[in-house]
């Protein structure tokens, strides 16, 4: 027999011996009755005083070996999805009944759109039991950066300008009778625009007049 099955033998056990002890408290009163009227005898003092006690009791103790004995509610367990990938505020409404969903990280991610989830903890696959917290890291989407400024730097020290600030580069060579040759005069997108992070910027690079 399992542990539920036990808890349950044994509380109907109790309750049936709990439940005799009014019963015969009051069986012995109603005999102590009519015995006194048959015999004109007053009911003795102490019977009246033992059966009303043990009606008294009776209750309130069987209520709580019950409270006490009373099977606990078995505990649901639920495998846990891979939610990577997915927006975060749509998991969260779907799987609101099966575990309580918040989050841990915001991240910049190439990779991932902002809103989806980048990662999850506990992992995907593992049990856990109904209405756990899952922490998840969300993606603030792709970092946006302003073009940095290299106008008139030569143009290896632009190029790691550039880099330093997130870009790739690709350059271009033209003449040039304001700047002199290897200085970078130009740059598309211009500086200050807003681009994502990584994205390519041409430089423009003086190839001295022509």
């Amino acid at each position: 027999m399992g542990i539920c099955g036990t808890q349950y033998a044994n509380a109907m056990t109790v309750y049936f011996l709990m439940g005799i002890i009014p019963v015969t408290a009051l069986i012995f009163f109603i005999i102590e009755i009519i015995i006194g009227k048959k015999r004109n005898k007053k009911i003795k003092p102490f019977v009246i005083s033992a059966s009303v006690s043990a009606l008294l009791a009776a209750f309130p103790v069987t209520a709580f070996v019950i409270m006490l004995l009373e099977p606990p509610e078995a505990e649901v367990w639920e495998k846990m999805v891979d939610l990577t990938g997915y927006d975060y505020n749509e998991s969260k409404a779907v799987y609101s009944e099966y575990f309580e969903l918040d989050i841990e990280y915001e991240l910049y991610s190439d990779e991932y759109p902002k809103g989806a989830i980048i990662s999850q903890s506990p992992p995907a696959e593992t049990r856990i039991p109904r209405g756990q917290k899952v922490w998840c890291t969300v993606s603030k989407g792709v970092q946006i950066l302003s073009v940095c400024n290299v106008i008139a730097i030569d143009i290896e020290t632009a190029k790691k300008i550039v880099n330093s600030a997130g870009f790739e580069y690709e350059i271009k060579y033209e003449y040039s009778d304001e700047y002199e040759k290897g200085i970078v005069f130009a740059s598309e997108p211009e500086r200050n625009t807003e681009v994502p992070k990584g994205s390519t910027i041409t430089l423009y690079v003086s190839n001295g007049k022509e």
